[in-house]
């Protein structure tokens, strides 16, 4: 499917098309939906739901996520043969991105708590305005990557930057 505005379709009982070129997904619901071998190309998700969403060998390349919520979605099991995304006022709580090549990925606004970003390579990602409260980053390339507007992260063993985090955790160190 190429150049299409897909309004207000529940993908967790629709099907899906093996490829979408230059699409725009607007209030689409795809929660907890298998949606592996399929091609995202130049596409846009405005306000969808892809919570829990299986990815295996999904393909997100020049991807853009607004106003997404994404709670759970493992991106780890993704295509990443050109992987590229961008996201913005995301919830992307419980998200796990392992072991992946996301150079210069931009998080604007989102919401990462307790995300996992394990053994992946950020060098020159942004997290402009993120909550990254419990966000994992071990074994991590975090080398020129802004958090300079970023609260509640973790980058050295126990040293939490920020104080939303809850209280136990800034208590222990």
């Amino acid at each position: 499917m190429e150049d299409k505005t897909i309004e207000k379709v529940d993908f967790s009982i629709e099907e899906l098309e093996t490829n979408y070129y230059e699409c725009t997904f607007d209030k689409c619901n795809f929660s907890d939906k298998p949606i592996g071998r399929v091609i995202f190309e130049k596409c846009t998700f405005k306000e969808c739901n892809l919570s829990l969403v299986k990815t295996s060998n999904t393909s997100w390349l020049d991807v853009l996520f607004t106003d997404c919520k994404m709670t759970g979605i493992n991106f780890s099991l993704s295509n990443r043969f050109g992987l590229s995304v961008e996201f913005h006022n995301c919830l992307l709580s419980y998200a796990l991105f392992t072991e992946m090549k996301l150079k210069g990925t931009r998080f604007i606004g989102c919401d990462l708590q307790n995300t996992d970003f394990m053994e992946t390579d950020l060098s020159n990602a942004v997290f402009k305005d993120c909550d990254l409260c419990y966000a994992s980053f071990h074994h991590t390339n975090l080398e020129k990557a802004d958090f300079t507007t970023a609260r509640n992260y973790a980058l050295r063993g126990n040293t939490y930057i920020g104080t939303q985090c809850a209280d136990w955790l800034l208590r222990s160190e």
